[in-house]
């Protein structure tokens, strides 16, 4: 199994600690033999926005191949969260929201993503990948993190806007061992996937293969050191291969520059589950069913 493409990268543009330059990206997936990449700065409400304007300047300077593309990563967030971005109410919380506002204590329930299909299409976004990143809820309860994990992805999932499942289930752990309290990663649970319905992942297969959409391999978190992890989610994306989902992959690149190594790993971990290279597919296909 070869890896011939990588649909989650970060730059120096993002809203976090990545920090790659466009045009090492550009030469490193070459050097690799990466047929199909693409750039997916993360945006989690509209106060990252000028962050994506910034990425798409860097972008288009570089003069990109015709097989280096542009996309963005969304965040599920509660509405209230945009809202309060959209009205300038923050000053209140001393810090700048850059990722929402991570202890608020009236979540709404009403889910949104922190983009708008117009401004997709002015800043020509090819796909968006969509991923969960923490709870919206403040409960301390297990099953009840977990069920909110799994409802957030399937509001992605079933988002017009979304292409692809960013990370399935990534964060759950830390989210299960006090993640509510914004990213305590000296608290982890290993035992939250063993708690995980399996009546949720069948209905996440489900919805992905309603909607045309594909969920994301992602090599960050399968090369991760917990192996129990690694395992739990091969196993899971070889189940629902068996039912047609069709996946992507992507490194979630944070670091200024790749691993060939991580990249030849998961060769083998997907050749030893049965994958091939015609389970994947580019997430700017418009529909996969």
């Amino acid at each position: 199994m070869k890896i011939k493409q990588n649909f989650h990268i970060h730059s120096q543009r993002s809203c976090d600690s990545a920090c790659a330059k466009i045009l090492d990206i550009i030469a490193e997936m070459e050097e690799f033999g990466i047929e199909e990449y693409g750039l997916t700065d993360h945006i989690h409400t509209a106060y990252n926005l000028p962050d994506i304007v910034s990425a798409r300047r860097d972008y288009l300077a570089s003069r990109p191949p015709v097989n280096f593309h542009f996309g963005v990563e969304v965040s599920c967030v509660d509405q209230r969260e945009c809202d309060r971005v959209a009205a300038g109410d923050y000053t209140a919380w001393g810090d700048e929201p850059v990722y929402g506002f991570r202890d608020m204590t009236d979540y709404t329930g009403q889910m949104a993503i922190g983009i708008t299909p117009d401004e997709i299409r002015e800043l020509g976004i090819e796909y968006v990948v969509g991923g969960v990143h923490w709870p919206l809820t403040v409960s301390e309860d297990r099953d009840a993190l977990i069920r909110n994990y799994f409802e957030q992805q399937l509001f992605l999932v079933r988002h017009p806007s979304v292409k692809v499942l960013a990370h399935p289930w990534d964060s759950l752990a830390h989210a299960v061992g006090n993640w509510y309290r914004y990213r305590d990663k000296e608290h982890i649970d290993l035992t939250a996937f063993r708690f995980i319905p399996e009546e949720y992942n069948d209905a996440l297969a489900q919805a992905l293969l309603e909607e045309g959409k594909a969920a994301e391999v992602n090599l960050a978190v399968i090369g991760g050191a917990i192996p129990e992890i690694r395992e739990y989610l091969l196993k899971l994306f070889a189940g629902w291969k068996q039912k047609g989902v069709r996946f992507t992959i992507g490194d979630d690149l944070h670091n200024a520059h790749f691993s060939k190594e991580l990249f030849e790993r998961a060769e083998q971990w997907l050749a030893e589950w049965g994958f091939t290279e015609n389970d994947f597919v580019l997430p700017f296909q418009q529909n996969l069913k």
